[in-house]
């Protein structure tokens, strides 16, 4: 009957419209207000619910005797899963030692699966039994031996196994009789009796309590948006499990208004009446131990008692002291058999000592699952719209969409030429308004900009720029940009897309510390930027910009200026990340399109062309700069990339400072080099490995492209400093495991005399 009820109310929910079935499914915890963490699978579900029923069930517990870890000793609720749910067979010849009347149930569930059940032995008196279980066994022929339990599982002779067990008469509590009977057998299944899956419920704050005289539990003080039903509320015959289901569901229709107030059915009498389901005594040591309490921590009876003797009384101590019920079970089957013998040893009832505290999770989870959805927030910048009717391909870059190239992603290498062409032979234009913008002022900017960075300020002139490297206090490059002097007490640092938010963090860190008179602001929000690059570019820009002066004399590389362009108020730096004669403009952010469209419209009779991002990482390749966290990892210091230059060695103290001397004084294990491969040669990819001649992997190809300017392949690999020099040979290993022969050469690959950008 149980099982036919059971189908019908599956196929009812499943069909109704209005209820969504989420199987092989775990309600992971219970925070405020019912949010609910469900995994399901692969996903993890996260609801929240304005009414709730927890309808948990309870745990199988084990009774506690020597030798009850061996292979063949099972709980009965295991061996009927395996029966009920993967048709497997769990034994040949079986006994069942219970406490109440489920386990005639599982002995007639082996019967029906073909297994001989040698002896059910029930641990009450013959009077708390169910007459017509008992009978039904009686007519297949199985003994019932009363009062009684098993002294110990008796195991083969490898003793690997069950073999049988030692039946001894219960003479008072915990004690048996001094003589017994040995029942052959290879499965023993037991159930003491049952505990209420009580974790969520405690998480909500609800408490569980247990009766002493009645071996039941209760749990009660849960919020009015949270109720229970059936055995977790401790009933369990079928009749009353659906009742109890019944009244909670109607009351929980009642209090979301889903229905017309219907007058709800009276409630339960506390435990309607039902046979008994725990024996309030499963414990049984013998004299040689190996009783276990905690099958995942190896503990006995007389570890769980020996934590009370020194002193700890506390079940929370005692889980701390003995570490019962820490592992993966979490104390499913421990709690309640801890519970007691603490109890017992300290002279208290179980209801006063209690269980320990019950915290989320309730199973593991996978990292897979806290992973949450496949969604990642961006920002974009003011031109933002500009690049989309442009036809531009986006790719994200930190926390930014930029456009990768403009064009179909079909031909990403055509359009990728085309732009870098037209950089290298007229003008192009980029958004760089993802660089990180920092100002800093003060009467100790200079101060601040010296210990942090490794170059020298002290003696910068105003209205220039300077390179800005960032090393870590383990000398490791952490990030680079542009330092521009505007005035005596200030200046404007520009940090990598990804980079400013730990720039930032950083300077505002180590000033806590040294208290200088300077104020640092992450300004990286207030301005849109662009690159105005390429031999033509100061034509275009003498069209939008007429209170600064341009000429290669009086607007010299690396100058900065404060002016305005198209009619905004601008800061103009002097660049030559993509080696040609270039101009970043910084302006407030809300004029960033307006800045866009003046210079497109002033560009318009040079050809002048956008660029993205691909096609930049291309051009500042052929001049052989570096990209932090691409061409850097979180071992490179500045003399494996050829960076001491921008080292100031004069410098009292810099972040990083005596970690790069401790660096430099020991020999290179790798070094990044520029390499070369001819057009047609198969392309290494980032990733792919450099070898040595003995094919040892030596580093990695952290950049590569194939360039048009100069119709070859270059890129950037680590290599072992004794392949670094220009002309030696660098294999490396590509797609398919072939391996190309590159040559090492002498960067920049293009313009090594830096003529084109100092136009």
């Amino acid at each position: 009957k149980g099982e036919e009820t059971a189908r019908a109310l599956v196929e009812a929910v499943t069909r109704h419209p209005g209820i969504r079935v989420l199987t092989n499914a775990v309600c992971n915890a219970w925070f405020a207000d019912n949010y609910l963490p469900i995994i399901s699978g692969k996903r993890l579900y996260k609801a929240r619910a304005k009414q709730c029923i927890v309808a948990s069930g309870a745990f199988d517990q084990p009774v506690i005797f020597r030798n009850n870890d061996l292979p063949g000793v099972l709980l009965a609720s295991a061996a009927q899963r395996l029966m009920k749910l993967y048709a497997v067979r769990p034994g040949q010849r079986a006994v069942v030692l219970t406490g109440h009347d489920d386990g005639y149930l599982a002995a007639l569930d082996l019967l029906d699966a073909q297994v001989e059940v040698a002896a059910l032995i029930d641990l009450r008196p013959r009077a708390q039994a169910s007459t017509p279980l008992a009978e039904a066994l009686q007519l297949k022929g199985v003994p019932l031996h009363y009062e009684h339990t098993v002294f110990e599982a008796l195991p083969n002779a490898q003793g690997t196994h069950i073999a049988g067990v030692d039946l001894r008469r219960i003479v008072a509590q915990g004690q048996v009789a001094e003589e017994g009977e040995r029942i052959d057998c290879d499965l023993l299944l037991t159930s003491a009796g049952y505990m209420p899956v009580y974790q969520l419920l405690c998480q909500a704050d609800g408490k569980l309590k247990y009766e002493d005289a009645t071996a039941r539990f209760s749990i009660t003080s849960l919020p009015g948006i949270l109720d229970i039903a059936g055995s977790v509320n401790s009933f369990f015959s079928l009749k009353n499990v659906l009742a109890d289901g019944e009244r909670a569901g109607k009351a929980a229709a009642a209090a979301l208004r889903l229905t017309a107030s219907p007058p709800l059915p009276p409630p339960l009498p506390p435990y309607a009446p039902e046979a008994a389901v725990n024996f309030p005594w499963p414990i049984f040591p013998h004299p040689k131990g190996k009783e276990f309490v905690d099958f995942e921590e190896d503990l006995q009876i007389r570890d769980i008692v020996n934590a009370t003797r020194f002193g700890y009384r506390d079940i929370q101590l005692v889980k701390r002291f003995s570490t019962v019920g820490m592992g993966p079970l979490q104390g499913r089957q421990s709690a309640l058999p801890t519970a007691r013998l603490v109890a017992e040893a300290t002279g208290r009832s179980v209801s006063e000592t209690g269980v320990t505290t019950a915290r989320p999770p309730f199973t593991p989870e996978t990292l897979a699952h806290m992973a949450g959805r496949a969604f990642s927030p961006f920002r974009q910048s003011a031109m933002h719209q500009r690049h989309l009717e442009a036809g531009a391909t986006l790719m994200p870059a930190g926390v930014w969409q930029r456009p990768a190239f403009y064009g179909a992603p079909e031909q990403r290498e055509r359009w990728i030429q085309e732009e870098a062409r037209a950089v290298r032979t007229g003008v192009g234009l980029i958004d760089v308004s993802t660089l990180g913008g920092l100002d800093i002022r003060g009467s100790d900017a200079v101060e601040l900009l010296e210990r942090m960075y490794t170059f020298n300020f002290a003696k910068q002139p105003i209205g220039r720029s300077r390179y800005a490297l960032m090393t870590a206090e383990d000398g490791v490059i952490i990030d680079d940009g542009v330092c521009c002097r505007f005035g005596a007490t200030h200046f404007y640092v520009t940090a990598t897309t990804s980079g400013i938010d730990r720039v930032y963090r950083s300077l505002t860190q180590w000033n806590a510390q040294w208290r200088l008179d300077v104020d640092i602001a992450n300004v990286s929000a207030a301005f849109a930027a662009v690159n105005l690059a390429g031999p033509l570019s100061r034509r275009v820009l003498e069209k939008v910009c007429a209170d600064v002066a341009l000429s290669p004399a009086e607007f010299p590389y690396l100058a900065v200026r404060i002016g305005t362009v198209a009619g905004v108020p601008a800061r103009l730096i002097r660049v030559g990340f993509v080696g040609e004669l270039g101009y970043e403009i910084h302006v407030p952010a809300r004029y960033g399109e307006h800045l866009w469209d003046a210079l497109r419209a002033a560009g318009q009779e040079h050809g002048i062309r956008p660029f993205g991002v691909e096609s930049q990482r291309l051009l500042r390749l052929e001049k052989g700069h570096i990209i932090i966290s691409q061409d850097t990892d979180g071992m490179t210091h500045p003399a494996e990339v050829d960076m001491g230059w921008a080292i100031g060695r004069k410098k009292p103290f810099f972040v990083g400072q005596r970690s790069i001397k401790i660096l430099e004084a020991q020999p290179l294990k790798r070094k990044l080099v520029g390499f070369v491969l001819p057009k047609d040669a198969p392309k290494p990819l980032e990733g792919h490995l450099a070898l040595d001649a003995a094919s040892n992997i030596t580093g990695n190809v952290t950049s590569c492209e194939y360039s048009g300017t100069l119709e070859k392949i270059i890129g950037l690999a680590y290599a072992a400093p004794a392949q670094s020099a220009p002309g030696s040979r660098l294999p490396i290993r590509v797609e398919g495991g072939a391996t190309v022969l590159a040559e090492v050469v002498k960067l920049p690959f293009y313009d090594p005399e830096t003529q084109r950008q100092e136009l």
